[in-house]
């Protein structure tokens, strides 16, 4: 019997790229999203024994509908990546959209993890996908960070909560990633450095290995991520503030 994955935000990018890896893995993957249209063009992809579920996680319907299915249906891996960054100083930015943004990135992972932690067995496992900026303050891109900052803080705990009953859960931190996230949140995909963007394969594919491996609470893709998320947890806290606001004030700028 297939192990069952449900991933959402699967219709591009980190979530696309898991549901690809886990389906060739083996895993009978549920994909979510709130376009339809994308999620067909996936499962066609994929293959017919897949399915997907359309949701807008941002909205408290669309987090009851997933919440409802992990409740209903066990799932041996649940991976929370949905997220949305929006770039530009806080001020300048719609509040509704900001505060969209705190119902994805983090009440809708709190819900679904919630749900899935209840009843999941041993050998199940989450990924709740935050970000390298989750380590230090991000002017520019604030909320998005502070969004990731509390993704991580929150996974660390659910992995010492859940270790003992042989449930892993991992807090991924992708650093810059060749996705479409840069243009998604408003800003210019050409200010995205990308020498040093990670692909969506590479990423989880060592994802996927260190999910086997079952041995850190929270997993930095990538050498120089590592070692810039390790430099500024060291930095003093304004340093950091600086050092972040010449870097993001200048790669943020919207259309």
């Amino acid at each position: 019997m297939s192990k069952t994955a449900l991933v959402t935000g699967a219709s591009e990018g980190i979530g696309f790229e898991f549901a690809k890896q886990l389906a060739k893995n083996g895993y009978t993957v549920t994909l979510v999203a709130r376009r339809e249209s994308k999620l067909k063009e996936v499962i066609q992809t994929l293959g017919v024994s897949h399915s997907y579920l359309v949701a807008d996680l941002a909205s408290s319907a669309g987090q009851k509908t997933i919440e409802d299915e992990v409740l209903k249906n066990h799932y041996d891996l649940l991976v929370n990546n949905a997220g949305v960054g929006s770039v530009g100083k806080f001020t300048n930015v719609e509040i509704e959209k900001q505060l969209a943004m705190i119902q994805l990135n983090c009440a809708a992972l709190v819900r679904l993890s919630h749900a899935y932690l209840k009843s999941a067995k041993s050998g199940d496992a989450l990924i709740n996908v935050s970000s390298t900026l989750a380590f230090m303050p991000a002017p520019g891109l604030g909320l998005y960070s502070a969004t990731k900052a509390f993704v991580t803080s929150f996974s660390e705990s659910l992995w010492y909560e859940n270790k003992d009953r042989g449930v892993y859960v991992m807090g991924l931190c992708p650093g810059i990633t060749s996705t479409n996230f840069q243009v998604n949140a408003g800003g210019n995909a050409s200010d995205v450095p990308t020498n040093l963007a990670q692909t969506p394969e590479a990423l989880v594919k060592y994802a996927l290995k260190e999910l086997r491996s079952r041995s850190k609470p929270t997993v930095i893709s990538g050498a120089s991520n590592f070692l810039m998320a390790s430099l500024t947890r060291m930095m003093p806290r304004k340093a950091t503030v600086k050092m972040m606001g010449k870097v993001m004030m200048k790669s943020t700028s919207p259309h």
